[in-house]
């Protein structure tokens, strides 16, 4: 076979590009840090950094999510702490003060101007919003727990579900001749000035027992009309403007379960938003809101889902709003005008403080458990957190030991490469040393 000047050239000419292709891969390495610069170059490598990149990308949206839910938490957090600080110490202690015996009416009403404005900070707590959303509303983000301005125009049909320890037994002040104190049952619904028509003694009341029995509606009157804590055995009275049902002793033993719907208009400043606490109907619009526990959950890691929010109607109850409200207007029937049933009131007040004390601590436990499952979901989600840094750092780790280079091991590789190419240059000029004059010798 004959080999011919061109053959051995081109032979030389491709080995040279050869070995220049080789050490570009190196140069290429050594600039970019990286073992392949298209997927062709590896395709194993390219397919596990690909996984590798979504693993620590899926990381960090969890972690995002997990920081955005521990914000989330810690702002509702504080709000009950706040809450707490309220009703536990600020709202006991003024209580124990009103409890006093030698405390005269104006300081108790001092007293009560300052439980009003504690009523309503508990109110503005429980609208506490994080990023425009309020934290305390479940689902229903853009409506606040409370109302924060008049709502005369807010019509709903509220339904209400009592038991027979809801039934409570308090004393009472009755402005007869002479004025008395007597003990009178009832169950005190979660709003003042309700609305309720009934034509007695048609209308009954259902009360869940064995066998079923109903108590008829008396009559539907004000607090300040005769009779109205004494119903008849067998009959109920509904007084509006306090909003209780009071009952007859004798009817207690048959009473298991009540059903009760009323309506309610009118609604003032820090009244609890019923959409949060109830079901009922909005009557101008018909639109129907039950009563759920609405549950908001962030996926923190993967087929994990941590719950975040803390509903409102949880620890700002309707007793804990109710009771405030009573003891601030029990201070408000006192005149001061020195009469019999003006003394009474009087003399009334320091027992009624006193129960608002133990009433207070059954709030105080309500609101302790509260507090506390919402810390232990705070610290799951911190302990996520922390495993997911380290995941992040782990995967890290495992991309870049994938996807870089041994900087020393290319450079090595880079320099033989450059001793085999400069050698192939220069056995090449001694192979090809021919020309044109060489062929006219």
């Amino acid at each position: 076979m004959r080999v011919t000047n061109s053959m051995v050239t081109n032979n030389i000419l491709l080995s040279l590009n050869r070995s220049k292709l080789a050490l570009s891969i190196y140069e290429e390495q050594l600039a970019t840090g990286k073992k392949i610069q298209r997927p062709s170059d590896d395709p194993i490598i390219a397919v596990r950094a690909l996984k590798l990149r979504a693993s620590v990308n899926e990381i960090e949206q969890y972690r995002t999510n997990a920081e955005d839910a521990l914000s989330w938490m810690t702002v509702a957090e504080k709000s009950i702490s706040n809450v707490i600080e309220i009703v536990v110490k600020r709202a006991r202690s003024l209580c124990v003060q009103a409890a006093n015996g030698p405390l005269g009416i104006k300081e108790r009403q001092s007293i009560v101007t300052e439980l009003k404005q504690l009523k309503d900070q508990i109110a503005d707590e429980g609208n506490v919003d994080y990023a425009g959303r309020h934290v305390f509303t479940g689902y229903k983000t853009d409506k606040p727990l409370t109302y924060t301005e008049n709502a005369k125009d807010d019509k709903f049909t509220i339904e209400e579900k009592f038991g027979a320890d809801n039934i409570e037994k308090v004393e009472k002040v009755f402005n007869s001749t002479p004025p008395r104190k007597g003990e009178i049952a009832r169950i005190r619904v979660s709003y003042s000035k309700i609305k309720y028509d009934a034509t007695p003694p048609n209308d009954k009341l259902t009360v869940s027992s064995t066998p079923s029995k109903q108590l008829a509606i008396n009559s539907v009157n004000n607090s300040t009309d005769a009779n109205a804590y004494e119903p008849l055995p067998g009959t109920v009275n509904i007084l509006r403007d306090t909003g209780e049902i009071i009952f007859n002793k004798d009817d207690l033993g048959d009473i298991k379960e009540i059903n009760f719907t009323y309506d309610k208009e009118g609604f003032e400043n820090n009244d609890l938003n019923p959409i949060h606490y109830f079901k009922c109907t909005n009557k101008d619009t018909g639109e129907t809101y039950e009563n759920k526990r609405d549950v908001i959950k962030y996926q923190v890691s993967y087929n994990q889902n941590a719950e975040i929010n803390t509903l409102g109607k949880e620890f700002i109850t309707t007793d804990l709003m109710r009771d405030m409200e009573e003891m601030i207007n029990e201070v408000g029937k006192v005149k001061g005008d020195g009469t019999d049933y003006d003394n009474l009131l009087k003399d009334s007040l320091r027992d009624k403080f006193d129960k608002l004390i133990g009433k207070i601590d059954k709030h105080k436990e309500n609101l302790l458990k509260e507090q506390a499952d919402l810390g232990t979901r705070m610290n799951r989600v911190e302990l996520t957190i922390t495993r997911l840094e380290d995941d992040k750092l782990n995967f890290t780790d495992l991309m870049t030991k994938n996807e870089s280079i041994d900087i020393a091991e290319v450079i090595v590789n880079m320099k033989c490469q450059q001793m085999v190419y400069d050698s192939a240059l220069m056995s090449s000029t001694k192979v090809v040393q021919s020309s044109l004059l060489d062929f006219l010798r």
